[in-house]
């Protein structure tokens, strides 16, 4: 079975000339760059971060415009497009495109149903409502949040709900979700070869990303009909994947989540040059807000993927916390991340290992109604043996130090 969103796009592109209620919205984030890192993810490299020693100092970090559709009086509609200096696909590309049918609450549920191509629910330091799927207190992500906007997306159905605590005389509210896709068999390809980045960079649905070059799947390579450049959103096998998740939010103070993602893929299927990989995981997160203007937050991620009969297999997992504070006329984060990439499978050749953590400071000032200032330290150590395959040192250690202009509209 297989779900075609592009019926989803033509009716957005119907919405936005016939519906009442549109509203435009937009973010172009300029930089300054200054990194001390290896050859980077993006360049074919295994460096950690998007910006390496070659980066231009002065760049676009991402240019992105997004339009909401009242379709009628409980459906609604989305659509956001980017474009960045660093894809290797289209130029401008669909990053999210979406129908949502939102029915009158009859009693203390309310529900919604969600189809197209969209992110799921897996991040407590992005805002969903914003434009950009961009963090809300620095310029990177976590390497979870890294790795979902690279190489996942829902493509297909999703039900949540959402039980409102004042109707019950409860002090909290209770969510569900629920989802189909498919369109995500490639995912696991980058943790397995490439690992864990911290980046900002967001694939599009058109999305192309380079490997490294691994004598795994070179030419007369172990691993046969394996391209370097992989679709991360490309359907293989005709399988649907489902997650499934909870959550509860004791008002704005405390908010607790879990989530059970798996995306069923054949293992052994290939197409055009690119194999399935059987990707699954949990991920729980936690935020608090205790007095003081403080916000805390974390989250964790476990989880495997495995391609052919195990000719690669990787446990991987990650964890974050992150603090938030109001200083001067801004806000300060501190950000620590550890990850880690562990190998099960039969090719000694194709060394997966891999550890490391990182750690972000950033500020982010307004400067005016729409228009703020963001500037980060980005610091990563990691060990991955792989990186000698391509003639680079196994222990790397990067930092970058990026300042954002943000414009939104």
């Amino acid at each position: 079975m297989k779900f075609q969103s592009r019926p989803i796009l033509l009716a957005l592109v119907a919405c936005a000339g016939s519906a009442h209620g549109a509203e435009w919205r937009g973010l172009l984030d300029v930089r300054a760059v200054d990194a001390d890192a290896s050859r980077s993810f993006l360049d074919g490299g295994m460096g950690k971060l998007r910006y390496d020693g070659d980066s231009p100092r002065v760049s676009i970090g991402q240019a992105v415009l997004r339009g909401d559709f009242d379709v009628a009086d409980s459906i609604s509609a989305s659509v956001e497009l980017s474009a960045d200096q660093q894809h290797r696909g289209r130029v401008v590309d669909v990053r999210e495109a979406w129908l949502a049918w939102s029915p009158l609450p009859s009693g203390a549920w309310k529900t919604r149903v969600k189809a197209g191509f969209f992110f799921p629910p897996t991040s407590v330091e992005l805002d969903y409502d914003s434009v950009g799927w961009v963090p809300k207190h620095t310029i990177s992500s976590s390497a979870i949040n890294s790795w979902i906007g690279e190489e996942l997306r829902t493509n297909g159905i999703e039900w949540s709900a959402r039980r409102l605590g004042r109707y019950v005389d409860a002090p909290y509210d209770i969510g569900l979700v629920a989802a189909v896709f498919n369109g995500n068999d490639p995912t696991g390809t980058l943790l397995a070869w490439r690992g864990w980045s911290i980046s900002d960079r967001i694939g599009g649905r058109n999305d192309a990303l380079l490997l490294p070059d691994l004598p795994a799947y070179a030419p007369g390579g172990r691993i046969p009909a394996q391209s370097r450049t992989i679709h991360p959103f490309r359907e293989i096998d005709g399988r649907l994947g489902y997650y499934v998740g909870a959550n509860v939010a004791f008002g704005s103070t405390l908010e607790l989540a879990s989530l059970r993602y798996d995306n069923l893929a054949d293992a052994t299927a290939i197409k055009d040059d690119q194999w399935g990989w059987r990707t699954r995981f949990s991920h729980v997160s936690a935020v608090w807000r205790p007095h003081g203007a403080w916000e805390l937050m974390a989250q964790a991620m476990r989880g495997d993927t495995m391609m052919g009969h195990s000719l690669v297999a990787v446990d991987f997992q990650s964890w974050f916390m992150a603090a938030s504070h109001p200083l001067g006329p801004g806000t300060a984060t501190l950000r620590y991340d550890r990850f880690r990439t562990t190998e099960n499978d039969r090719i000694p050749g194709d060394p997966n290992n891999e550890r490391g953590h990182a750690l972000a400071l950033a500020y982010d000032v307004p400067l005016a109604d729409n228009i703020s200032l963001m500037t980060e330290a980005l610091m990563v150590r990691s060990d991955r043996a792989a990186r000698q395959l391509i003639g680079e040192q196994p222990l790397q250690k990067e930092r970058s130090l990026v300042v954002s202009l943000r414009f939104r509209w």
